[in-house]
Order: structure tokens, then C-alpha cells, then sequence
């Protein structure tokens, strides 16, 4: 039966592994799971009305990458129908969890976990998807300082893992209050930060999302959602001032600070509406940089294969130079083409980021963006590393290092550039042509001071 009002279901499903299961994030040679601090989850939210149906996956996991993004797709389509396109799958960045991706000099992925993981992960969105209720959308948004920029400027002008107390992050929180006749079904918090806060201890927990979490659904009691928002240069805001903080003491001081705020956010909705649900699915392309020359990457791998087997940056080095050489021996590739999604609810728009963009893109593309609320997505639908700015770029640092741990290509020194004018685009389409006309900037709905969450005029106070 289609439904012509808004419907949401909710489901989980574990994901934790047993000990001994290599974790991600670290260039930590051998560092395995010895202790289990909380438990990992696959959490689902499915959305349907005037028959359209809409999944957004939540994964307390670091990332997962293209090929195990499109096994769940078609994984999920098999057990409800869901379109795979409608599909959205959102790694938190969580570096306490089973290594799900290759990376040079970081280490493979654990193929055994992945293959045993794939189908808990389609029987959550299966389980939401039985689970379908009324619900009406409610919207509060907080000032929140849970993150923190992480590119520290140093004296002498080089760039290093710490603080950067005046550099970009989005202090913006967003959460979604899905109700029901009988009050809460599930929310949804977004919001950027690296879940770092434990640091690499050899243990299993969602970090400082997972103490938030667990405190939002204690006190709502509905489950609740995570979307990591623009990670890629942002850290957790610890007193230490360490991007790594110093283990679960850390954990906890963030996630009890980002509950609080969530749930600041939480209480102050007032208003609850049945809106719009549609999505969108279009094609942007995320151009390469040229190869280094033939000669160039002969010389730089002989110069890097001394260092081949530490862990980290040198390794890291070592195979790229080698995965440039094989690159030259098949056609060069211009860029990479992505089936981009974006999904509205309402005021609201859902845009993956199949990496982790910095923390300027994404202002700079909500600024721009025609929608009241636009949640931006890292480490969603797919793995392609760091998507750094320009400046960045030039400056250097951690991020644009180990932009050659994926492979033989780097996207291109504009590619902040080209997310924010590509999805800009596709935001503009999903608003429809007749909203099209004039600059990006007039077609943003005003500010929360003078409009309500779903964009209504409210008086000037």
C-alpha cells in the first residue's frame, strides 16, 4: 500500500568482533583487538511515502569501501526493494573498529570480518524496513564545540596533528526528532568530528559517538542515529589538546559534552510536520591530477624502498610509487565518476561525501546550498580518502600526505572546488528548475534568527 504521509522504521543489528580482529586508523603494526570497551552496531533508518522508499545507514566502523558499499546495495534491494541508488551508507570514522579498508602503509582489510559483517548490515535496513510507522519530522540545531581543527601551524610555518584554535570546523548540530503516535521513534544527530578521542589502543568501541549516543537513547528512549559531518580536518575537542586524547577518560569527556548539547538541541524542537520525502540521483565527476612522469616515479620509488616495510608515511610512499609505475603501463585515467544521491526530507538534505571532505568545504557548500538544513556526509557510499582544499594542498601536512595511500592518482588541487560546485548543481535540481534562477546565495532559505527550522517567517526578536 503506498503511503501518502511519511512512514520510518528503525533496526539494528552487531557488529562487534571478536578479539584478536585487526583494527583500522593507525599505522600500528599487529594492533588487535584485546578488549571489548562497548559494542558496534549497524544502525538503519528507512523513509517511505507516495511510494518512495529511502534508506540511510549508520556503521560504527572507519569506512567501507565502493565494492562493499555496492554488496550491501544490491544486498538491501534483494530483502526489501529499496532502489540501491536510495541506498546511503555512512561510515562514522571510527578508528576503534575492524579494519574495512586496503590503505598503504596502514594495512589491508580484514576480508574475513568484512564477508561476515555485509549481511548483519543488509538485515538492519531489513528490519527497519518491517518496522514502518507515521512519524512526523521535528528539527533542532546547536552551537556545539565537539570538534576542533587539527591543522596545527607551527612557528616555523609547517603543518602538524594538533590544535588549530582559529582554523575551520562546523560547530553546527544537527538533530532529527522522528515521532510517532506514541512518541519517539528515532533521532538523528549529525554533526563533524573524528571519533579519535580513545587514541590507538588495541580495544573495540565507537568512541566518543558512542557515549553520546548511548545517553541520547537512555534518556529518549528511541534509537538513535550518528551521521559524521566534515571530519577530514577536524579532531575531538579533548582537554588534553591532543588530536588522539588520551584513551576511554577521553571518550567519555567528549561524548558526555556532545550528548549535552544533543540533547539541547533535542528539547528545543516545538514543532513536529509530516514533510516531503524525495531523492535525487545524478552523475559528478572528481577529476585526477596527471601522473608523475615515467622517470620521476622510477626515481622517487628507489629512493623510497629502503623505507618500505615501516609502517606509516614511508610505506605509504614505497607503494605509491609503485602503483604509479603500473599506472603507466594502461591508459591514463582522467577522474573518477560517482552516481551522487542526495536525499530531502522536508527542509533537509542529505549529501554524501564518499571521503572526508574539510571543514571549509562543507561550510562553503551549505552557505550556498537552497535548502534550510544541508547535512553533509563523510566517509559516505564509499572510500577516496581526503578531499583537502586548495590552500592545503600547498601547505601540506598529514592529509595531503597520505592522499597516496589509495592508490596511483590524487584528485586534483581544485577538487574542494569541484564538490562544491557539483553538488550545488545537483542541489539546485532537486529543488526544482523553477527555483534555479539568480545567485546561489538568494536561494537559501534565511537564517534560524528570523525563520523557524522549516523555513516559516518568525518574527524578529
Amino acid at each position: 500500500m503506498v503511503k501518502s504521509q511519511l512512514h520510518v522504521g528503525v533496526g539494528r543489528t552487531d557488529l562487534t568482533p571478536p578479539l584478536g580482529t585487526r583494527l583500522q586508523g593507525y599505522a600500528v603494526e599487529g594492533r588487535v583487538a584485546e578488549k571489548i570497551a562497548d559494542p558496534l552496531h549497524s544502525t538503519a533508518l528507512v523513509l517511505e511515502r507516495d511510494g518512495l522508499k529511502v534508506a540511510w545507514v549508520s556503521l560504527d566502523l572507519a569506512i567501507v569501501e565502493d565494492e562493499e558499499v555496492e554488496m550491501i546495495r544490491a544486498g538491501v534491494q534483494a530483502k526489501t526493494g529499496i532502489d540501491p541508488a536510495n541506498v546511503t551508507v555512512c561510515s562514522i570514522q571510527n578508528h576503534c573498529a575492524p579494519a574495512t579498508q586496503s590503505v598503504f602503509g596502514w594495512g589491508d582489510k580484514d576480508e574475513a570480518y568484512v564477508e561476515a559483517a555485509l549481511p548483519k548490515i543488509v538485515d538492519s535496513v531489513a528490519k527497519a524496513a518491517t518496522r514502518l510507522d507515521a512519524a512526523r519530522l521535528g528539527i533542532g540545531t546547536v552551537h556545539s564545540d565537539v570538534g576542533i581543527n587539527r591543522r596545527e601551524i607551527l612557528e616555523d610555518h609547517s603543518v602538524t596533528l594538533g590544535f588549530n584554535p582559529w582554523g575551520a570546523y562546523d560547530p553546527e548540530m544537527t538533530v532529527l526528532r522522528f515521532e510517532g503516535e506514541n512518541g519517539p521513534i528515532v533521532t538523528v544527530v549529525h554533526y563533524g568530528a573524528h571519533p579519535t578521542a580513545i587514541g590507538p589502543e588495541p580495544v573495540v568501541s565507537r568512541d566518543w559517538p558512542g557515549v553520546m549516543i548511548d545517553r541520547l537513547e537512555k534518556i529518549t528512549g528511541a534509537m538513535t542515529l550518528f551521521i559524521n559531518g566534515a571530519v577530514g580536518d577536524v579532531a575531538p575537542r579533548t582537554n588534553i589538546h591532543d588530536v588522539v586524547g588520551d584513551g576511554l577518560p577521553a571518550a567519555v569527556e567528549v561524548g558526555s559534552r556532545a550528548a549535552t548539547h544533543a540533547l539541547s538541541a533535542f528539547n528545543s524542537v516545538k514543532e513536529f510536520r509530516d514533510v516531503e520525502l524525495a531523492a535525487r540521483t545524478d552523475e559528478i565527476f572528481l577529476p585526477y591530477s596527471p601522473l608523475p612522469t615515467l622517470e620521476e616515479a622510477r626515481s622517487e620509488m628507489a629512493l623510497a624502498e629502503p623505507h618500505k616495510d615501516k609502517w606509516g608515511g614511508p610505506m605509504c610512499n614505497y607503494f605509491h610509487w609503485k602503483a604509479v609505475l603500473d599506472a603507466h603501463s594502461r591508459p591514463h585515467l582522467k577522474g573518477k565518476t560517482l552516481a551522487q544521491t542526495l536525499t530531502r526530507l522536508g527542509p533537509v538534505v542529505l549529501v554524501p561525501f564518499p571521503g572526508e571532505p574539510f571543514a571549509e568545504t562543507v561550510l562553503r557548500l551549505r552557505h550556498y546550498s537552497p535548502f534550510q538544513h544541508t547535512l553533509c556526509a563523510s566517509t559516505t557510499n564509499g572510500s577516496n580518502g581526503y578531499f583537502v582544499t586548495r590552500e592545503s594542498r600547498h601547505r601540506g601536512g598529514y592529509e595531503v600526505s597520505v592522499a597516496k595511500a589509495l592508490g596511483a592518482y590524487i584528485f586534483s588541487e581544485n577538487i574542494d572546488d569541484v564538490l562544491v560546485e557539483e553538488n550545488l548543481r545537483l542541489l539546485r535540481r532537486l529543488l526544482g528548475d523553477e527555483h534555479t534562477a539568480g545567485p546561489g546565495r538568494d536561494l537559501r532559505l534565511a537564517s534560524a534568527s528570523v525563520r523557524d527550522p522549516f523555513g516559516n517567517h518568525m518574527r524578529d526578536k
